[in-house]
Parts: structure tokens; sequence; C-alpha cells
């Protein structure tokens, strides 16, 4: 499938570097974070998404046996091990994003293909024992229009107490289109301006949500902006954009505050964490090398500051930490020296710990699945 071409063609750019170095102010000592083991994949397993509910309960999915074609995994976290769960669908299926509410509420969206009906895109919802397919409007395709290579695509997002929200492509305009889960089913909303098209969406409730997109503003076309929510009507908010450079993730953490990265399409200008105060967009500089491959993977830390992963090919050091205005990094656990690509991560809920999943050794190897405890 094109999600599985996307994973390894990414992937594969590992082969053309040999030393993507994170050059911080200071190094945090001791290791801080554990591998946690997941039942056997079959063949190059690739966690490509993680989201977390709670200590109790999160989900982290994947292609296995990606190099032939293979298919989808689902493993669930009950607070002491990963275990695989079935999604109810025949054929093949390739989860493109996950997104977790709650032990009882979580999403994920793909593509379902099968002889019979071809390829189609599905939209799954886990109810607390099982999850359940739940229609996606006919027309309207996950496949977001990517200014950038990387194969993660933040197209879903739920919070406590809020409907999901989820991003697509209109097939027939060409625009895209924001939706939310009222009454069962997925309904576009209206929003003040057109989204040429949508690159993020993040929930964090009812009243908070926000959403990157190239957006045709009055009197200017095509814009970088981003659309906030606040439970009422859409805002349209200008944030320091750069050409070359776009955002593919964003975190709220409350009304006043929110995480954001900003990112070039290949390896330069350099990315940036952006924080919003509330008012405005402050850019931050990431001190990574230019020739990192940056993937937008962030997650706020439960206290103030904010993580960042770094992908590199022959440095273990690739989780950057900011907080109370530096930068210090953490290594990755028990693989000294050698490199990993940190496809997602996320905050436990309530806590300050941390999930991340990617691939240690880019072309080969094994499956990354780490834990900041």
């Amino acid at each position: 499938m094109a999600g599985h071409r996307r994973v390894l063609h990414v992937a594969a750019w590992a082969a053309a570097f040999t030393g993507l170095l994170i050059t911080p102010a200071q190094a945090a000592p001791g290791p801080e974070w554990t591998s946690v083991p997941t039942p056997a994949l079959q063949g190059l397993a690739v966690p490509n998404e993680v989201a977390a509910a709670g200590p109790n309960a999160a989900w982290t999915t994947g292609v296995e046996n990606a190099t032939t074609g293979g298919g989808a995994f689902v493993l669930a976290w009950n607070g002491r091990e990963w275990r695989r769960q079935e999604l109810p669908l025949p054929g093949s299926t390739y989860v493109k994003d996950i997104a977790a509410a709650s032990p009882r509420d979580a999403w994920m969206i793909g593509a379902n293909t099968t002889e019979e009906a071809g390829t189609r895109t599905v939209a799954l919802h886990w109810n607390g024992t099982a999850w359940r397919e739940v229609g996606y409007p006919d027309g309207i395709s996950p496949d977001i229009r990517l200014p950038s290579p990387s194969p993660q695509l933040e197209i879903v997002s739920a919070a406590p107490g809020g409907p999901a929200w989820s991003i697509g492509q209109d097939e027939a305009s060409g625009e895209s289109v924001a939706l939310r889960f009222q009454r069962d089913r997925w309904v576009r909303q209206d929003l003040p301006v057109k989204m040429v098209s949508a690159l993020t969406v993040a929930a964090r409730s009812s009243r908070n949500v926000w959403i990157s997109c190239i957006c045709e503003l009055p009197g200017e076309g095509p814009t970088q902006a981003m659309l906030h929510w606040d439970g009422v009507r859409w805002n349209t908010v200008r944030f320091p954009s750069l050409d070359g450079t776009y955002v593919l993730e964003i975190v709220p953490v409350s009304s006043r505050s929110v995480w954001a990265y900003r990112a070039p399409v290949m390896y330069e200008p350099a990315p940036a964490l952006l924080h919003w105060n509330g008012e405005e967009w402050r850019p931050i500089p990431v001190p990574v090398d230019g020739r990192v491959v940056n993937f937008n993977n962030i997650t706020d830390d439960g206290a103030g500051g904010a993580w960042v992963a770094a992908n590199t090919y022959d440095n273990d050091a690739n989780y950057l930490h900011y907080s109370r205005g530096r930068w210090t990094t953490e290594r990755g656990p028990g693989r000294p020296g050698v490199g990993a690509w940190i496809y997602d991560m996320v905050r436990v809920p309530g806590t300050r710990k941390v999930w991340s999943v990617g691939l240690v050794a880019p072309l080969s190897g094994p499956a990354l699945v780490e834990y900041r405890r």
C-alpha cells in the first residue's frame, strides 16, 4: 500500500547520513528511558503511531512484514504488558492515525483493501471491549496532500469529555475538510476560510481544538495559518511561518499553553519549537543538525516544557527536552551509538510519563517501543 511505501521510502534515507548530531547545551545524566517488550511481531515491524488515555491504557499500531507488503498490527497496553488486538475487518488494513480520549474511547482511521471492495477509508472506534467500524463520509479521503515527506499523518484527535475530530480531503473539490464525530457519525464542519491543505488537527477539549493548514486567507491567497475552535466559533490565527517549513504537529496543553513543531520539507532551514501563550506564537530554535530528517514528533512534559524527538543514524541521543529556557538531551536505552527514528511520541495523561515508538537502526530495525517513567 501507499502507506507502507512511505514508511520504507523515508527509512531508506538513513543510508545517506553518517553523523546526524544533536547539539544541545547540556546532556542529561543517566538513562531515563526503558525499552518495553511487545508480543512477537513479524518481519520488519515498524510501529509508527502511539496514543495514551492513562497509565493503564495505551495503543500502538504500525506495519509488520513491511518489506513484503505486510499489514497492520495493533497492540494495547494494560498497565503491565502489551497485548495484540484484532481489527474487525477482512483483507488488509493500514492504520494512518490513532487517538485516545479514555480507556473506553479511542479512534483509528486508515484504509482497508479487499478483492471485492478494493480500497476504502475506514474509521474504527474502541468502546472498552472491542473495535467497531463507524462510517467515514463518502468522498472524503484521509490521504492529505502533504508538503513534507513525513509518513506520519495527525488526522484524528480526541480529548476526554469532547468529540473526536478528523481532517481529510474532499475528493470532488480537492480542498481539505474538518470533521467532528457527533450523533454516531462524522459531520463536516463549516470553517471561516477554505483549507487548500489541512496539515494536522489537535484537540485538548471540546473548547480547544487546533488545525494547521495552508488556507485561502482574504486578500492573501494560499497562506500558512492555524484555525482555533473555542467551543463557539473558529478563529484564524497567524504564526511565525518560514518558507520551506510547515507545522505538522500541535500539542494543546491548555488555553494559554500550546506547543507546535515547525520543520523543513527536507533538511533546511533548521526546525523550531513554537509556543502559544494565549496571545501569540513564539519560535524557539531546536538544536538539531540541519541534516536530520524531522518528523514533527513532539509532546508536552506535563510540567510546562516539551519533548522533541530527533531521528539519527549513529547517535542514540534521540530525545530533546526543553524546559525553562534550556535544552537537554536523553538517550534511548541499550543501544549505545546506534541511531533510531522516532515515528511518534505521547505523554500519558495525568502523569509526566512518555511513550515513544519507532525503529532502531532505520534500515533494519528492530521495532522500538520505549517509555520514560
